[in-house]
């Protein structure tokens, strides 16, 4: 039975990937060569492997996989895991075909908050049934049609993994990073859709490689039954609600550390930070309970941080400088002044060529998570924000109403696909396309890039 079930999912995915290179042949974009497209999607794919986009989905297929229990077999586990990668590639596969077709991604269109609230809600129930306060199941007659035996969510049903891959790719997946610009951009400039379905099919496949070998080695690697299981099940639980409070903080409707901070502490509680230890425990209690009184003190200091503002959980307590002693609000945005039209950049380059000045133009939006890190550390480097004053005219631009016209408009001219992007201009006014780029840079490393520019 298993069998035949990740022969067909390795069927569909044939299939799907046969189908689009079929269908891409006949189309326009085909001159780009169309494998070689996919190919290096693939690979790309491969590279966001262990980055943000990838990362949350691992306590997710892993909780799953766990939630089977003792009945746990690797062909089931790998099945499981091929139907979740299978569902993040179709979403993904429909976000490409519309950001080809409209320039835009399907995934800024959830990033609101009743689509992120409501997934968030869904990992917390999901990591409470691991913690066994109750078991998610579908209801019995839908369960023996779908698969005799299943437990649902947690373990059995093929198609509700399915379709938790799909609801997943649209919250975390297609990070707007260089590596899928490079690529996506391709079809974005040619308004083809059929060339963004396949650019995002195949980085979908790629980034599903460490999902698919972890249900490949699920069956050998996880404990079948007993005390063991429960703890691998508490463990997973645990990671579902850290994966919960990543996706909530995009909203940035709670101090980022506040819920961390309460995480760690609850956690450390369950390790026994505030037990009292007897004469006769193991070395591994003791081990265990030292942990939880570390993960305590860092929980405070956390909480410490959500008070002041703070964002870094590594980096929880606020330095004693006036340089970092608070976040740059949106009503100081310093360097950057905000423009909405065309004639508010035309006005600002003639600015800029009048005082003998580079042009850099920030595109960003209030719901992306790096442009959150950039204004809460690149943008508040006192040397960062100098060079920018001094050999910049600096202006910004919000694209975060994807309605707004004069916005979209800015956004069009320089070919700008998402956020965060950077688009620079010579002192006579000259765009230097060379030097766009999108992403994050560090304080050191953005200052370098302005100086090369200036200097080059």
């Amino acid at each position: 039975m298993h069998i035949k079930k990740t022969t067909l999912i390795f069927l569909l995915t044939v299939c799907s990937s046969t189908l689009l290179l079929a269908t891409a042949q006949g189309a326009p974009s085909a001159d780009e060569g169309i494998l070689t497209l996919a190919l290096g999607s693939f690979a790309a794919g491969l590279l966001l492997t262990f980055t943000p986009c990838v990362l949350p989905m691992v306590p997710i297929l892993s909780s799953i996989i766990v939630g089977q229990g003792k009945d746990i077999s690797k062909t089931k586990a790998f099945y499981l895991s091929a139907a979740y990668v299978l569902g993040t590639a179709v979403t993904y596969t429909i976000m490409g075909a519309i950001a080809g077709a409209t320039g835009e991604q399907l995934q800024a269109y959830f990033q609101n908050v009743w689509a992120i609230g409501a997934i968030s809600l869904i990992f917390v129930a999901m990591a409470l049934s691991m913690f066994g306060l109750y078991q998610i199941q579908l209801p019995s007659f839908i369960q023996s049609r779908l698969n005799a035996g299943s437990q649902g969510i947690k373990g059995g049903s093929g198609g509700m993994v399915f379709l938790l891959g799909m609801i997943s790719a649209l919250i975390l997946g297609a990070c707007v990073s260089p590596i899928l610009i490079s690529f996506l951009g391709i079809a974005i400039s040619k308004a083809d859709p059929v060339l963004g379905g396949v650019t995002m099919f195949f980085m979908a496949l790629g980034m599903g490689v460490p999902l698919l070998l972890l249900g490949l080695g699920a069956g050998h690697l996880l404990p079948k039954a007993g005390e063991w299981m429960d703890k691998v099940k508490y463990t997973f639980g645990v990671l579902l609600l850290a994966t919960a409070i990543y996706i909530f903080n995009e909203l940035d409707l709670l101090p980022p550390l506040l819920l961390w901070g309460i995480l760690f502490i609850v956690v450390s509680i369950y390790l026994g930070a505030l037990s009292t230890l007897s004469q006769n425990v193991s070395g591994w209690y003791k081990l265990l309970k030292g942990l939880g009184v570390v993960i305590l003190i860092w929980g405070m200091l956390l909480l410490i941080g959500a008070a002041y503002g703070q964002q870094d959980i590594l980096k929880p307590l606020p330095k004693p400088t006036l340089q970092n002693s608070a976040v740059i609000s949106e009503e100081n945005y310093v360097p950057f002044t905000l423009i909405n039209t065309l004639d508010d950049l035309d006005t600002k380059k003639e600015q800029a060529v009048k005082e003998g000045k580079f042009l850099v133009i920030y595109f960003y939006k209030d719901t992306c998570p790096v442009c959150r890190k950039l204004k809460a550390t690149t943008f508040q480097d006192m040397k960062v924000r100098d060079a920018l004053k001094r050999d910049y005219l600096a202006v910004r631009v919000n694209i975060t109403d994807s309605s707004n016209i004069e916005s979209q408009a800015l956004q069009q001219e320089y070919n700008v696909f998402g956020s965060p992007a950077f688009v620079f201009f010579d002192k006579k006014g000259k765009e230097l396309r060379a030097e766009m780029f999108y992403g994050y840079q560090g304080p050191e490393e953005f200052y370098d890039t302005l100086d090369m520019i200036v200097n080059g």
